[in-house]
């Protein structure tokens, strides 16, 4: 069989984050979101949650989407909506090798 292992994951959210219309095709939410992920790896926090709203458009998504970011169905009801009226539950690892090295079963 296959061992599992129970691991301690330490996890740290974007509550609210808006860039400026005249500012988004200068990569200050690129920016923002960089910063942002190396403050919370070095608090030791493996995965950044966040609740991307939209207003259904889909583009907000499709952009965190580009950082990282994947759809946390399982998160769904507990940081938006189960609807996704009011969002879309997403996370993303702070330390990008943890994508590659981890497969979660709850993404």
């Amino acid at each position: 069989g296959q061992a599992w292992r129970q691991a301690s994951v330490g996890t740290a959210a974007i509550i609210y984050m808006f860039v400026e219309p005249d500012y988004r095709k200068r990569n200050v939410g690129a920016l923002a979101l960089e910063i942002i992920s190396a403050i919370h790896s070095n608090q030791g926090v493996d995965f950044t949650i966040l609740v991307a709203d939209d207003n259904g458009s889909g583009k907000l998504i499709e952009w965190y989407e580009q950082y990282g970011f994947k759809r946390a169905p399982k998160l769904q009801s507990l940081l938006g909506s189960a609807n996704k009226e009011y969002g879309v539950a997403m996370m993303a690892p702070t330390d990008r090798r943890i994508s590659a090295a981890v497969k979660l079963k709850w993404w």
